[in-house]
């Protein structure tokens, strides 16, 4: 497999040159940032470099922040990501322009009492999760609502009609799935359409040197132009610090580049396919430019094929404990 070749349009703010690719109808930078870890406990006292953060990806270019209804640093403050990211966007004053800036969040998860987690993807849960996220992000539309994970209590089939009736509301501008599998985004396919249909526009799903299950849900996504959000794609925190020991295919071609290992993991994820837009968590400015330096990082095909090759430890952050729901 040698690397895909991305989109030529380039956005350019303070001399940085950033790639864009394409949600739906939307541009966005080749590149978001994963906001939930600004709302990890720890970060409670760190709350204004968390907004520096978000800042910091505003003034190079970076225009897709992620971030969900259950971000939040306790089961009795949901919607606390959310609200960070509202006020970090809010409150910058520097030259990017807000308007090409997508924020995208999720519903489907509930957290509850003693950090109970459930699930609920039916009409009434769903439209209360969004017009909660609604409230905490400020805004009348969300512009990219993802489901979050499937609702065993539910068929599939039933839990894409209720994001339908979200569009239909007018609660939400575009609908993308997260956690899905082929199985579930064909029947989704089916009942919502793809991006020419203005149905499903966007597949996030984690994706990584640790973790490569869903390559046919990726390959799928690059057949029909659906947007491909690979989450943790540096397989989360530790793993991110230990990428280089971990997998020395990336820290050699990382060497052969001038880059480092976690930049050389987010290039190879570039070049997986041109739908592929890393969004790695970040919780500081310099992680920012790391980030973004990652941009530029231009693989060999040998260099692809050796990264390729590979194995990953095929562990989820996050397994799955539930059952699949029906698919109809």
């Amino acid at each position: 497999m040698a690397p895909a070749a991305g989109p030529e349009i380039v956005t350019r703010l303070r001399g940085v040159s950033l790639p864009t690719r394409r949600i739906g109808d939307l541009e966005v930078s080749a590149v978001g940032i994963g906001c939930m870890p600004m709302s990890d406990p720890g970060m409670l006292p760190e709350r204004d470099r968390a907004i520096a953060t978000v800042h910091r990806a505003l003034d190079l270019g970076v225009r897709l922040f992620d971030t969900s209804n259950i971000y939040a640093p306790a089961w009795d403050a949901v919607g606390h990501n959310e609200a960070l990211v509202a006020e970090a966007i809010g409150s910058y004053d520097g030259e990017a322009d807000l308007t090409e800036v997508l924020v995208t969040t999720k519903g489907g998860i509930t957290r509850g009492e003693g950090e109970t987690w459930e699930r609920d993807s039916s009409m009434d849960g769903l439209r209360a999760a969004c017009e909660d996220s609604l409230a905490q992000l400020g805004v009348d539309i969300i512009d990219l609502y993802q489901h979050h994970r499937h609702d065993p209590d539910l068929p599939y089939a039933d839990q894409m009609l209720a994001m339908k009736a979200l569009k239909d509301a007018g609660l939400i501008h575009r609908i993308g799935l997260s956690n899905a599998t082929l199985d579930e985004l064909h029947v989704a396919l089916d009942v919502l359409g793809g991006p020419d249909d203005d149905g499903v526009v966007s597949v996030q799903n984690e994706f990584s040197p640790r973790y490569r299950h869903d390559r046919d849900v990726l390959d799928r996504c690059t057949q029909l132009g659906i947007a491909f959000l690979p989450w943790s794609p540096l397989g989360g925190a530790q793993e991110a610090r230990d990428v280089g020991s971990r997998y020395a295919a990336f820290r050699e071609v990382g060497e052969e580049l001038g880059a480092s290992p976690q930049e050389t993991v987010i290039a190879w994820l570039l070049a997986l396919s041109p739908v592929v837009i890393p969004i790695p968590g970040a919780t500081r400015p310099t992680t920012i430019d790391s980030i973004v330096r990652a941009v530029s990082v231009e693989l060999t095909t040998d260099q692809f094929a050796r990264l390729e090759a590979t194995s990953p430890r095929g562990e989820s952050m996050y397994p799955e404990d539930m059952p699949r729901s029906p698919l109809r």
